[in-house]
Formats: C-alpha cells, structure tokens, sequence
C-alpha cells in the first residue's frame, strides 16, 4: 500500500507530538520536577503530587474535547481546534524554561497547562484519521504513525540527551534546552499536516456556537449510548490504557525513588524508542493476520506482567535486583506500548458512525489514550499509604484485566453482520 501526501502528512504530526510525550511528558518534566522544582519536598510525596496533577490534567482534557469536538465536528474545525491546542502547548512548554530551583507551583502551572493542550490536541488529531484512510487501512496507517511517533520523538531526545550528557554539570540548563527543543520540534513537523490534510465536511453541517456545543455534546452523549459497543469498549479501553498511560507517566519519577540513576533512565528509554518502533509495526502486521481484538489481548497481558513485576521492587533490598527488574518491565513496555495503543484506535475506528470523528473521540479520550486519571491517584495513594510508589503500579493489574475482559464482549459491525448471515 503506498501512502498518499495527506496519509504521510498525517502521520509526521505523531512524529511531531511524540517529543512531548517523550522528552517533555516522560523524561525532562518529571526529572525536572523531582531533582529542581521540589527540592526540599519529600521524595514520595513529590512523586505523589506528580501523580494527582496529571490526573487533574487528564481529566480536564477529557472534559473539554468531547465539548470542543462536537462543535469542531459541526464547523469543520479539526485542525483549528488542533492547532489552537498545539500553539498553547507549544508556549506552555517554552514557559517551563523561566521555572526557578525550588518553584514547584509554577512549574507544575506550566506543566500541567502543557499537558492539557497535549492531550486535547490529540484528540482532534486522531479525529482526523478517517479523513486519511479509508476503514479498513486503519489499522496500518495508525500503526505506521505510531512506529514512525517513534523515531519522531527518538531524534530530538537523542540531541537532548547528547546535550545532557555535556551538561551534566549543569542539570538545569540541559533542562530547558530540552523544552526549548521539543517546542520547535512540535510545531515544526505539524506544518505538513496542517497544509496537506483536508477535513471531510459532514453532511448537512450546519455552523454551531459554544452554547451550542453543549447541547449538542448531551446530544452526542445519549446518541453514544444508543451505539452498545461504542460505549461498551470506551470503558474497556479506559479501564487499561489508562495504566498504559500511567506507567509511562509515572516511569521516572518512580526511577528516582527506587535509585535508578538519571542517565540510566535516558539511555533506557532511548533503547525502548528503537525497540518499540519494529514491534509496533509488528503488532499491525500481526493484527491483520490474527486479528485486532487478539493482539489487544497479547498486550494486555504483556501489561498485566509490567504491572506485577513493578510491584515486586519493594521485596528486594539489592539495587541490583530493583534495576534489573525495572529493566526487563521497561523492555516489556517497549515491545508492547505503541502496539497496544495504535491498534485501539483503529478499533474504535470501526466502531464510530461516520461524519462524527471528533465528537466520538473526544469521548474516547474521556475515556483513556491521551489522558491519564485512575492510575495517577492509584500510585499516589499507595505512596501515601504504603510508602512505595510502586504497589500503585501492581494495583493497576485488576483493571487491566477487566478491560481485557470487557474488550471480549465488543462486537464489530462485520462480526454482527457475520452473525446475521
């Protein structure tokens, strides 16, 4: 299959996103937070506090994209709304640079406003998807964008990472080259899609206000529930990307806790970005040949075994122990989180009505992908009551498990017509 200008164009914006959810979301911010911003704060209640603004962070997200996309979806505003999302972000993320040591309001301020327009500006971006590819190419292009994310966020971060390494006297200075980088990045590799990529308009479409917006999003959500399976997978997906989510979200400040040295973690997920772009792929391929719904249930269960063997740390006193068993989960992840997250999307993708992409993704992103709520206070709870971070991570094995469940009782529209025949 050759892909055309718009299927690539849509494609470089996971490249472009990716060096926030890279460099920013998984590595500089949380690192930046625990050994700059709360100095003098306790080390788990940091790590803590982390976890509790960034659910707050996703849960705001979920809440305006659905709202935004039901009058994206009236108006043909996708892309506006994307790249309203991304101007913010973008500027968030530069804003980080003017932090102080020891500011760990302002920095979380900033933060939290960056991730917010990140998780917002993807669901737009996912909306866009059926306006590239046709139903059943879904599955390949949203992996292909998913591997390719891969090498999109693994180019700047091995700049930043070079630069960290030469500055490693001066932490705080290789941390805001790494903002100022993942800024011009974001914006750089967006400019293709928003020039290639054309909006199919609905049918009938009519120009809605924000009042508007509202009636319609209460529109959206009782005509959602009238689609059994649409809603049916939304809370299986919620139920496990969420921890997809929260193990990357929570992967560093954990590092820390747990005594994994700093260019340790750099060079560890530098190698999880080269081994998850083959496997991603692979996961598509293998998608097509056992289908979908069953590598979900491969990654799943490869989710579950992250989950248990990060619960585990606290048993071994060794550091080596605690390394090597962080190692092998971060391995784990890097065979299966780009694989499990692409292949959703294209599911979900089969399960929409046409014409109304952004409405029902911004549900979806209610729901889990993009934004992070459960699993965030999970770990943050078990840092306050336990003491470790990590029993928050082995919780999250339940509900991955019942989403795996759930996802079993979904039926695609060519299962029920296979059934009807």
């Amino acid at each position: 299959m050759r892909l055309n200008r718009a299927q690539l164009s849509w494609i470089y914006y996971d490249m472009a996103n990716a060096a926030f959810a890279l460099i920013v979301r998984t590595v500089y911010a949380p690192l930046f937070f625990k050994e700059y911003s709360a100095t003098g704060m306790d080390p788990t209640f940091a790590t803590s506090v982390w976890g509790y603004v960034s659910s707050a962070a996703g849960l705001a997200a979920g809440v305006l994209a659905p709202w935004l996309g039901s009058i994206a979806d009236a108006n043909s505003g996708r892309k506006k709304f994307l790249g309203g999302f991304l101007a913010l972000g973008a500027a968030a993320t530069l804003a980080l640079c003017f932090t102080g040591k020891g500011g760990a309001g302002v920095m979380l301020t900033f933060y939290f406003t960056a991730l917010i327009a990140y998780m917002a500006s993807n669901s737009f971006y996912d909306a866009l998807l059926p306006d590239v590819a046709s139903r059943g190419a879904c599955d390949r292009i949203s992996s292909l964008a998913y591997a390719w994310g891969y090498i999109g966020g693994v180019i700047p971060f091995f700049v930043c990472l070079g630069v960290s390494l030469l500055l490693k006297d001066s932490p705080a200075a290789a941390f805001r080259f790494a903002f100022i980088v993942t800024a011009v990045w974001w914006v750089a590799l967006s400019i293709p899609m928003f020039r290639f990529v054309r909006e199919r308009k609905r049918p009938g479409a009519h120009r809605i206000n924000a009042l508007d917006g509202f009636r319609k999003l209460a529109a959206t959500a009782r005509e959602i529930s009238k689609y059994r399976d649409a809603a049916l997978f939304l809370v299986a997906y919620f139920l496990y990307i969420d921890g997809v989510g929260t193990i990357l979200l929570m992967a560093a400040p954990i590092s820390v806790d747990i005594g994994i040295p700093a260019q340790w973690l750099l060079l560890t997920i530098l190698g999880l970005q080269f081994l998850a772009f083959p496997f991603t792929i692979l996961y598509g391929k293998l998608a097509k040949k056992f289908s979908t719904r069953k590598m979900l249930y491969v990654g799943i269960g490869v989710y579950v075994a992250i989950a248990v063997l990060v619960g585990l740390i606290p048993c071994f006193d060794s550091p080596e122990a605690k390394r090597g068993l962080f190692l092998f989960a971060a391995f784990l992840i890097g065979t299966s989180q780009g694989g499990i997250q692409s292949l959703s999307r294209s599911f979900f993708t089969r399960l929409i009505p046409k014409g109304q992409a952004a409405e029902f993704f911004g549900f979806y992103n209610i729901f889990g992908k993009f934004t992070t709520i459960l699993g965030p206070v999970l770990v943050g709870l078990a840092g306050w009551l336990f003491g470790h971070s990590e029993i928050g991570i082995a919780l999250l094995a339940v509900p991955f498990l019942l989403g795996g469940f759930l996802l079993g009782k979904v039926r695609l529209p060519s299962e029920k017509r296979e059934v009807a025949a």
